[in-house]
């Protein structure tokens, strides 16, 4: 069964709370990071990213109990699921190479998810409120890494996310043909008016790649610039460990 999908249409007052709202928690939840000792900050962390994975437990049991689960379309296997369960994690871990995953990959994926919202599984309170919590963790958990753990993208690691995602879409693509679904809507564009999807199947896909190397790079080059223009704080070695 395959449930309508609900639009936010932008600049709505529905846009707007959800941004703004979104955007206040994320820096407020960064700040008390920063203000607290190291040890309250480590145990703050784990008990952020915990919270953020079992948010996806969550709403499979969620959308099960109100029979909108379907495996073609509820499985974490779009770029802001399967980055939801990476933020989680690396709040956790810390790992370098999920870090760079989120800040070059996961976070220009939420940004356009704020930007053009579409709830795959319709639109009730809940729903509406755990599409803005999840993305808002992978913007969270990529900045915080950044700003209160002091960690950073290594020198040239936009190459490495470049492949990363090719070889993410190939396996999503074959995920697609065995479960006959639309993740990461390489099967059918998303109903979202977007300037960046031009055309029908499959040429907008080629669309996806150019805007997807152009994101790579902008976002890239940003986390880089925010690390050079605090060196007192980060600075960059190569292996994108900071020193403080």
């Amino acid at each position: 069964m395959m449930v309508e999908h609900h639009i936010i249409p932008p600049f709505t007052s529905t846009w707007w709370i959800g941004l703004i709202v979104s955007a206040l928690v994320i820096w407020g939840i960064i700040q008390y990071g920063k203000s607290q000792s190291p040890k309250k900050e480590a145990q703050f962390s784990f008990i952020l990213g915990i919270v953020l994975i079992l948010r996806e437990i969550v709403r499979e049991i969620y959308l099960y109990s109100i029979n909108t689960w379907h495996i073609t379309d509820s499985l974490p296997l779009h770029l802001c699921g399967i980055s939801s369960i990476i933020a989680g994690l690396i709040l956790i871990y810390r790992n370098q190479f999920w870090l760079e995953f989120i800040l070059i990959l996961g976070i220009p994926g939420a940004v356009h998810s704020f930007l053009t919202p579409e709830l795959t599984h319709g639109h009730d309170a809940y729903l509406l409120f755990e599409y803005y919590f999840s993305h808002s963790g992978i913007i969270l958990s990529g900045f915080y890494l950044v700003f209160v753990h002091r960690m950073s993208p290594r020198l040239g690691s936009w190459k490495n996310a470049f492949w990363v995602a090719q070889g993410l879409l190939i396996f999503i693509g074959l995920m697609n043909l065995i479960l006959k679904s639309n993740y990461m809507y390489l099967s059918k564009k998303p109903l979202v008016s977007n300037p960046l999807i031009i055309g029908e199947w499959p040429f907008y896909l080629l669309g996806f790649e150019i805007a997807g190397l152009v994101h790579i790079l902008l976002f890239y080059s940003f986390f880089i610039w925010v690390v050079k223009k605090n060196p007192a704080k980060v600075t960059i070695n190569k292996n994108g460990q900071s020193k403080i």
